[in-house]
């Protein structure tokens, strides 16, 4: 198995192709993170539902039942693992995985990647749109399977997308605002990424696709689609200012998970940093504010 940082290193990536802030500016002169509150993953926190769609694509291996039992396994224990984390901080949390099956049963879905792979398609031009267009078709193969909406909707010029379409419905099933959507493809013996997208948008529906089991690697990409930041140096971080603070969180925070999440997950934790992004903490320390932005400013609480 290689599971390795370079396997999760595209998120910043993916991130700045959406060419998308992480913070803006409130009137009174605070600063907020974008991130929280903002799009389908609003704040970790309460009910939240982990909706998990295995794909089965030309060029990655194929879903067997084994297989498929040992991720959600995996999925399990990373939520378990999110789920203590939110009690050290004495946040209420309770995090329900589902998973698309036909018949009660999980039957993967095909669909090929534009580009042959997942890196072959973010990294190619207008990658993310690409990706965009995969995970729409896989939601319109998803929405198959659940009775069709009958309610009255309101005209629009707006067409929604079926990934739109898709969390709208897992949104009313589970009566919950936060539902994240994570799409499985089976990489688990190669060298491939990980990577979430639209995690600081309010344009379009954020989302993750996941090539491996390990649930640290689950639960990182999970954490990314409700605000938390890649905290270790990617080979995009090529400013000084960028490594400098990164190497300062990494040390910081030896056991952070959005730093080290090629390690166990039992041996990581949530750092003051990712609970202050995701909305755990309503302060930060003026440090780490001083890490991120290397000026005196105001964040703003949530």
């Amino acid at each position: 198995m290689k599971t390795s940082i370079r396997n999760i290193s595209l998120v910043v990536f993916a991130i700045v192709l959406t060419r998308c802030s992480l913070f803006h500016l409130r009137p009174k002169g605070d600063y907020h993170i974008a991130s929280v509150e903002n799009n389908v993953c609003k704040k970790l926190e309460k009910k939240v539902i982990m909706y998990c769609v295995f794909v089965d694509t030309k060029y990655t291996n194929s879903w067997t039942t084994f297989d498929i039992e040992s991720a959600l396994d995996s999925v399990r224990k990373a939520m378990n693992w999110i789920e203590d984390q939110a009690d050290l901080s004495d946040i209420g949390l309770n995090i329900k995985v589902d998973y698309h099956q036909t018949k009660k049963k999980v039957v993967p879905i095909r669909q090929n990647f534009p580009r042959k792979t997942l890196s072959g398609t973010l990294l190619s031009v207008n990658g993310v749109k690409y990706l965009d267009r995969w995970a729409d078709k896989i939601g319109k193969k998803v929405l198959s399977v659940y009775p069709k909406d009958t309610s009255t909707i309101t005209a629009t010029k707006v067409k929604p997308k079926d990934r739109e379409r898709l969390l709208a419905k897992l949104r009313d099933i589970h009566k919950t605002d936060n539902v994240a959507l994570v799409y499985f493809v089976n990489n688990y013996y190669t060298d491939e990424i990980s990577v979430a997208v639209h995690t600081a948008q309010d344009d379009s529906p954020e989302y993750a696709v996941v090539s491996f089991k390990e649930p640290s690697v689950i639960a990182h990409e999970f954490l990314h689609l409700f605000g938390a930041w890649d905290l270790y140096i990617t080979p995009y971080d090529n400013a000084r200012k960028a490594r400098k603070k990164k190497s300062f969180a990494m040390r910081e925070f030896p056991d952070e998970i959005m730093a080290f999440a090629d390690r166990k997950i039992e041996s990581l934790e949530i750092s003051p940093l990712t609970r202050y992004l995701i909305g755990w903490d309503d302060n930060l320390d003026p440090n780490y504010v001083k890490m991120i932005f290397n000026k005196k400013i105001r964040l703003a609480k949530y």
